[in-house]
């Protein structure tokens, strides 16, 4: 496959050359005879990489499963996804990561990973199933996985390998039963996350900041990575009243005054993802936390971008080259020769507006409905493959298992 006309950051700076892409390669980058895909019009980016979704298959396949989820993050140019491991049963033993394994072999048309899940008595399990990253609950949310007690949490940061990651859902619980999930609840919990970590000696990376304090805290440890997710930079207390229980979400959307300030603060932020947790409409209007959120990121930070609220090269770190490099995803995040043909074919200027209807996951709605935006993915070569292409799925090809 060729890919003519191409524009795409390299080396800090926007270039145009052709891209050569042999078997699912890029082979070279240059000026080359003949024709192929025309990019013209186009910045083309690497394949996103989006390090925290809940596909929640198997055992909540009514909500989201592996086709219909993957099919959402090509649809949003995202062509790897790392699956979080609060299913029923959780991902906690070696038999059920072989289960999600098998499950995802057969239906995911992106690329793959897992998180394993820390459990109060797993370690032994924790040690044969061998995962790229294990993940820590500290506060009860979506799923059974919780760990109460420090001392357990600090024997997983002690026994896991020191090198992978821990990502941390840093919500203190003792803080939630007394006052509910605010600000400090996640503040004490990434402290006493980080400062386990640094006892520990070890990288940990703490999901979803919904507040600048709890990015202050973490990086008082040099080893604390952290993560953001797109509804705490474009959603405030305010512009989601009007979706009640619609508006669940764990850690909650923080107030205007915090959203600003969590803006502040993107230069300490490590990756961006977008804790794609889908419920069904009836689930949501019960009171079920979480947003859809794989079709949208990528527009919400190209729409940033076009209103010179952010750089392409934050974007690019971010949401490819970070998480490739933090979850050690090999040939991935990059538009360099021998890296996986993983491109995003980015219009900058379409506008458009959010509908639920017709996007590709299950659950039915989204928290951006009816948002105006600016910039979109409208073709998507993953693994050398064109699968996206006037934004509509073009074909479907199976993804691998990355992070292992």
């Amino acid at each position: 496959m060729l890919v003519k006309n191409a524009k795409f950051f390299l080396g800090g700076k926007i270039i145009e050359k052709d891209i050569l892409i042999e078997g699912d390669r890029i082979k070279s980058l240059g000026h080359f005879p003949g024709s192929g895909i025309d990019a013209s019009g186009f910045l083309v980016l690497p394949g996103l990489i989006d390090a925290h979704v809940h596909l929640r298959d198997p055992g909540a396949t009514q909500k989201e499963d592996f086709h219909s989820g993957t099919m959402a993050a090509i649809a949003g140019g995202i062509t790897t996804v790392l699956d979080m491991p609060n299913n029923n049963p959780p991902t906690t033993t070696v038999e059920r990561l072989e289960e999600k394994r098998a499950i995802a072999s057969k239906k995911a048309v992106c690329d793959y990973g897992f998180h394993f899940g820390a459990g109060t008595d797993n370690f032994e399990e924790v040690r044969k199933a061998k995962p790229g990253s294990l993940k820590i609950y500290m506060g009860k949310t979506t799923g059974g996985l919780f760990l109460p007690d420090e001392k357990l949490i600090f024997l997983h940061f002690q026994n896991f390998p020191k090198e992978k990651p821990i990502v941390v859902h840093a919500e203190d619980q003792t803080v939630i039963d007394a006052e509910g999930r605010t600000p400090l609840a996640a503040q004490v919990a990434v402290a006493k996350a980080t400062m386990l970590a640094e006892k520990a000696d070890r990288v940990v990376c703490i999901a979803h900041a919904s507040t600048a304090r709890e990015i202050e805290l973490a990086k008082k440890w040099k080893k604390s990575l952290v993560e953001a997710c797109p509804h705490y930079l474009f959603l405030n207390e305010e512009k989601i009243a009007h979706l009640g229980n619609f508006g669940r979400v764990n850690p909650p959307v923080r107030s205007e005054g915090e959203r600003r300030a969590l803006w502040r603060m993107l230069p300490r932020i490590d990756y961006l993802s977008t804790d794609h947790a889908p419920h069904l409409p009836e689930e949501k209007g019960k009171g079920a936390a979480g947003f859809p959120g794989l079709e949208t990121s990528l527009a919400l930070m190209l729409d940033a971008y076009n209103k010179k609220q952010i750089g392409m090269g934050w974007i690019l770190s971010r949401m490819c080259e970070n998480p490739a490099r933090i979850f050690s995803i090999r040939g991935k995040g990059k538009i360099a020769p021998g890296f996986q043909a993983d491109l995003v074919f980015v219009d900058l200027k379409k506008e458009w507006k959010v509908r639920a209807e017709g996007m590709q996951s299950k659950c039915g709605w989204t928290p951006y409905e009816g948002m105006r935006l600016k910039g979109k993915a409208e073709k998507v070569i993953f693994g050398g493959e064109l699968v996206l292409d006037g934004g509509e799925i073009a074909k479907e090809i199976r993804g691998r298992e990355v992070m292992t």
